[in-house]
C-alpha cells in the first residue's frame, strides 16, 4: 500500500523539487534536505521520492550517462524534454514535444504507449563562446548531418 501520509520529508522535497529550475538528482535533494533534517536517512529521502513519482507528482528522467534526475511536474499530464550542454552541464528544456505524431502513429497500429524520453547532448551558445574566444575548436565544424 502506498504512503499518502504527508510528511514533513515529503513536503520539504516537493518544496525542494517546486523551486528547482531544472531536475535535480536525490543526492541534491539529500543535500538541500539534511540542512534541515540533519538526522534524516537517504533512504528516506530515496523512499520519499519513490513515493512521489508513484503518485503521479513528480517525474523521474534519466539524464547524464543515466543518471537519474527528477522535477515536479506542473500538471499530471506533463512531461517535459532536455537539451544539455556538455561542457557545463546546463540543463535547457526542449521547447516542444516532437514525438506525438510518432506516438499517434504507433498507437493506430495497437502499440500501447507508456512513456517516452527524449535528451539531445551538444554544447549551448555560451560554451561555444568560450571555446571560440579561447582559440579551441569543438571537434563538431566537420561533422554534417547525414540523412
Amino acid at each position: 500500500m502506498e504512503n499518502r501520509r504527508n510528511t514533513k520529508q515529503k513536503q520539504l522535497i516537493l518544496t525542494i523539487l517546486k523551486e528547482a529550475d531544472r531536475p535535480i538528482s536525490a543526492n541534491e535533494v539529500y543535500s538541500k534536505v539534511v540542512r534541515e533534517l540533519p538526522k534524516i536517512a537517504k533512504s528516506t529521502i530515496y523512499r520519499n521520492i519513490d513515493t512521489l513519482y508513484n503518485q503521479n507528482l513528480i517525474d523521474k528522467y534519466h539524464l547524464n550517462d543515466n543518471e537519474v534526475f527528477y522535477l515536479i511536474k506542473e500538471s499530471r499530464n506533463e512531461h517535459r524534454h532536455f537539451v544539455i550542454c556538455d561542457d557545463c552541464k546546463k540543463i535547457f528544456d526542449l521547447p516542444s514535444c516532437p514525438i506525438h505524431e510518432i506516438e499517434t502513429a504507433m498507437e493506430k497500429e495497437g502499440f500501447i504507449i507508456k512513456e517516452h524520453q527524449i535528451q539531445i547532448n551538444g554544447i549551448c551558445k555560451e560554451c561555444a563562446k568560450q571555446e571560440e574566444l579561447a582559440g579551441h575548436t569543438t571537434g563538431h565544424e566537420s561533422i554534417k548531418k547525414q540523412g
